[in-house]
């Protein structure tokens, strides 16, 4: 089938367009595939174009692709029945999950290979606390005052979890009150980048985007301090709307992920794309990190 390859940074049009787009989840022949930028657009195309079009062959529909800066836009996206399939995050998949009153479910988790952090394949991930070497930065106690980067707010390795276990480390304190400056940086890489430039003294950050940048010869792991590293999250996992799509395509869609490894081709894009497989998800996944947020809002009570 035709692959329909579009990138847009901001979905200001959904609501007319996904007012066009009231066919059947039945009768659909193409869907809309939503993923929110966390590198660079030209990394994000050159990643996920040939998946796609893979993917499209195996559930014989035309894909449409957008990307946003905001986890918050895909979510509202795929509530406004205008996106039938969203990468999320796992703090973000909770938020939509709930929106939806479970229409928005997983499928796939993107399963990743071993990293210059975790030497094993993992269908999950860690944030951690980085400084710069050299920035004299080298304890928790010394970043009383100084300048945080965080990435966005629906990010979990990025935000939620340094909000809901970080106060433990530093005296029941918010992060607003012990660090001096906090602000959002709008991608992990860019994270890493704000603390190799100085631009923020210290950055939670998803090891695997840390990894990837690494790899890329950009920064080296030797460059950094790491202060702390969150527990095991899952992570990001591709979602259905349940609303706009039939059981059947559903089906497909999961089939034609978790399938990659069962074919030549599959298994040449997984290793151009860098991740080990799509590995079968469900909303079940994702009790444990239900239960640390929900210990977050106990907190703050």
């Amino acid at each position: 089938m035709k692959f329909l390859f579009k990138l847009s940074i901001a979905f200001f049009l959904l609501t007319i367009v996904s007012s066009q787009q009231s066919a059947s989840a039945a009768e659909k022949k193409s869907v809309t595939f939503a993923i929110i930028q966390t590198e660079e657009m030209s990394v994000l195309g050159q990643r996920w174009e040939k998946t796609l079009k893979y993917v499209s062959k195996k559930i014989d529909a035309d894909i449409n692709f957008y990307t946003t800066t905001s986890y918050a836009s895909v979510v509202e996206a795929m509530l406004s029945g205008f996106v039938d399939i969203g990468k999320l995050g796992p703090k973000i998949y909770l938020v939509a999950n709930d929106k939806s009153k479970g229409q928005i479910v997983p499928v796939v988790a993107t399963g990743r290979p071993p990293t210059i952090f975790y030497p094993k394949p993992c269908a999950c991930y860690f944030g951690t606390l980085a400084t710069k070497k050299g920035s004299g930065l080298k304890t928790i106690e010394s970043l009383k005052g100084k300048v945080l980067a965080l990435v966005d707010p629906g990010s979990t390795s990025g935000n939620a979890l340094p909000r809901a276990l970080f106060p433990g480390l530093i005296g029941g304190k918010s992060l607003e009150e012990y660090f001096g400056r906090i602000f959002y940086s709008g991608s992990h890489s860019a994270s890493v980048r704000a603390v190799a430039t100085g631009k923020a003294d210290a950055g939670f950050i998803s090891e695997s985007t840390f990894a990837r940048v690494i790899d890329k010869g950009e920064v080296k792991k030797s460059d950094f301090n790491y202060l702390w590293r969150s527990p095991e999250v899952p992570i990001d996992v591709v979602t259905v709307n349940k609303n706009t799509l039939s059981p059947a395509m559903i089906n497909k869609i999961r089939d034609a992920f978790h399938g990659m490894t069962e074919t030549e081709e599959g298994r040449n894009l997984l290793k151009e794309t860098g991740y080990a497989s799509y590995t079968l998800s469900d909303d079940k996944t994702f009790d444990t990190l239900r239960k640390i947020l929900e210990a977050k809002k106990k907190l703050k009570k």
